[in-house]
């Protein structure tokens, strides 16, 4: 302050700038613009009037001041909002003295407000691009869940597999549609329980176990098989897998019934340990037969010339040959393949035979049986290997439901009721249940453990008795008993088959010509030498011997026969074999052929046998027997020795 006017115009125009702070003791008091002492200078006799005067003539009306710190934004707020010439007015910056620090030039601010803008463009920009960006990632992530969540619910709720979340206790926190309709009730239900709750209760501390080792990440996925307890439909086994989810803290279980497929190994190993039984059993007869013969039929040589006290002695030896031949006989009837072979049968001897079968069994269950069992004969016709199957099924499954029962009681009754015969075997086991009844007959249906059944037996005598054109149906009652009545029609006129042969004295030797010649091949030496006697001493033959049916055929070769018996298995060539060629060499002789055999074997061949029609004597067999089949042949023998 008191700076004259001309010497502030003199200071303008000497420097370039526009305005100049006015100070008084120190402090800024306001601003000098180089415009106004222009104006009041530049007038009509201005120097003279204004030259001497003050510089506040000059000053700036409301200078606009900012203290240092202030922000740029808010200097650039207060200067650039400032109407008319204000606007160009420089902005005077002082410290918190009020003491000048300079002047901030309205085009420096311009062009800082400029830059500002700019830099807050580019920052728009750069934040639009990652909000763009961001939007881009959120759709992506979005869409990547919907996909996720899709495919979440194509494998969890259209799973093949029943599905189930659970805590560490077993407890079901969500689940698929199709564990509820493994488990076979609703969705209310699993949603309230644990799964543990339908493991029975013998294998339920080994399932919670495993769950508890994979909700603390100690147990690998691995399969696993446990039997559940389904109402309605009994024991199920079901393969169960697990795993467990870190982010959720669950255990994901997956479950598929394999009770079926278990149950159809089985069935396949039994039918493979049958084929052994049947391939092993027919060997055995075929032993076995081919040693009772000779005792059978030495027998019956020496009764013929025996007194009455060792015809006693030989008749005891006969009959146990018969009993052990007729034992041989029920044992391939049972393990022969099913297959219908219907012919006359007494009920009454399935029912026994199926006993004796099984008097080990029901000895060391305790179990009393009582048989009631009519005097008189009761004609069916039948498989006899398919019945015994049913008999024997109904008295095993007895035998289960007696266990752990306190007095065990089997009743097996047969019986003829008018045009029906009935088979009924009623025990005082557990019984079963109501709802149970209508559906044990089912495939692969069965209230046991997997380890005691598969669900075929029922069916299978089911099937075996619709076949027969027959009934098999049940009564029971819960914790009293059950009773299972198997009917089959009467066959009146039926004339029962037996086991018994003739007396040995009754059969009538045939009258053949003297000179006759047999050929026998048979690989047995003692069979070999008990037929050449028979033949000889007392048919009149004149008898060459083989022991295989190579031997047999050269014999063939070498001289004419009137008849030839050739046991069917042999080594080097059996019987069968010896056939066809004989068939091919000499079709007239191969008239004259009967095979001798302990066991033909397989089931095919003895189909193809019978095509061929040839004779086929049994053994051990009676000298009946032998006279029955050869003496037609020997007798129309018209041939002398030459």
């Amino acid at each position: 302050m008191g700076t004259q006017l001309e010497d502030v115009q003199h200071k303008f125009r000497n420097s370039p700038v526009e305005y100049l702070a006015v100070v008084k003791a120190g402090k800024v008091v306001g601003l000098c613009s180089r415009g106004q002492v222009g104006f009041v200078m530049g007038s009509r006799f201005g120097f003279a009037i204004y030259s001497k005067d003050g510089i506040e003539t000059a000053m700036v009306a409301q200078p606009l001041m900012v203290a240092r710190g202030t922000p740029v934004r808010q200097v650039l707020g207060s200067a650039l909002v400032r109407k008319g010439d204000n606007f160009k007015e420089d902005v005077v910056l002082v410290d918190g003295e009020q003491r000048l620090l300079g002047l901030i030039k309205i085009e420096d601010l311009a062009q800082l407000q400029s830059q500002l803008v700019s830099e807050q463009l580019e920052e728009l920009k750069r934040h639009h691009e990652t909000l763009r960006q961001q939007n881009l990632d959120l759709f992506r992530a979005n869409n990547a869940e919907r996909q996720s969540r899709g495919l979440y619910l194509g494998l969890f709720a259209s799973h093949t597999l029943g599905v189930a979340l659970l805590d560490q206790h077993g407890g079901i926190h969500e689940h698929n549609a199709r564990l509820a309709e493994l488990l076979d009730i609703g969705d209310a239900t699993i949603a309230a329980g644990a799964l543990t709750e339908w493991v029975i209760e013998s294998e339920r501390r080994a399932f919670q176990m495993l769950i508890e080792s994979h909700a603390q990440g100690l147990a690998a996925p691995a399969n696993h098989e446990f039997t559940f307890n389904i109402p309605g439909r009994g024991s199920r086994i079901f393969r169960c897998s697990m795993g467990w989810i870190k982010e959720t803290g669950q255990v994901c279980t997956c479950l598929d019934d394999v009770t079926e497929q278990r149950a159809l190994e089985r069935n396949l190993l039994r039918q493979e340990k049958q084929t052994l039984l049947d391939t092993l059993v027919g060997g055995i007869a075929h032993e076995l037969n081919n040693k009772l013969a000779p005792i059978m039929g030495f027998s019956e040589l020496l009764q013929l010339d025996a007194n009455a006290k060792d015809s006693e002695h030989i008749g005891l030896i006969i009959r146990s040959v018969e009993e052990a031949a007729r034992i041989i006989r029920q044992l391939l009837e049972l393990s022969k393949p099913t297959s219908q072979s219907m012919r006359p049968v007494d009920l009454r001897s399935i029912a026994e035979e199926t006993l004796a079968i099984l008097r080990f069994q029901l000895r060391e269950a305790g179990c009393s049986v009582k048989t009631l069992i009519p005097a008189a004969p009761v004609p069916v016709m039948g498989d006899v290997g398919q019945l015994k199957q049913v008999a024997l099924n109904l008295v095993i499954n007895a035998l289960h439901a007696l266990e752990k029962r306190a007095n065990p009681a089997l009743t097996v009754e047969v019986r003829a009721n008018g045009p029906s015969a009935e088979l009924i075997v009623s025990d005082n086991g557990c019984g079963i249940e109501r709802e149970n009844l209508n559906r044990i007959f089912d495939p692969f249906f069965t209230t046991k453990g997997p380890e005691r059944g598969t669900g075929l037996g029922l069916s299978v005598c089911f099937g075996v008795m619709r076949q027969h054109g027959g009934d098999i149906r049940v009564e029971s009652e819960l914790g009293v008993g059950t009773r299972f009545t198997v009917t089959l029609a009467v066959e009146p006129m039926v004339a029962l088959l037996t086991d018994l042969a003739k007396p040995s004295s009754a059969f009538l030797l045939p009258s053949v010509q003297a000179g006759v010649r047999v050929l026998v091949a048979e690989d047995e030496i003692v069979l070999r030498r008990l037929l050449q006697e028979i033949l000889s001493s007392r048919f009149g033959c004149r008898v060459e011997v083989s022991a295989n049916g190579l031997e047999a055929l050269e014999a063939l070769k070498h001289g004419q026969f009137d008849l030839v018996l050739a046991d069917i298995r042999m080594p080097v060539m059996s019987g069968t074999e010896l056939y066809l060629r004989l068939r091919e060499l000499n079709p007239e002789l191969s008239k004259k052929f009967v095979f001798v055999t302990g066991h033909p074997g397989e089931k095919d061949l003895t189909v193809e046998i019978a095509k061929w029609n040839v004779p086929v004597i049994a053994k051990p067999f009676t000298l009946a027997r032998l006279a029955e089949v050869c003496g037609p042949l020997l007798r129309d023998s018209v041939r002398s020795f030459a």
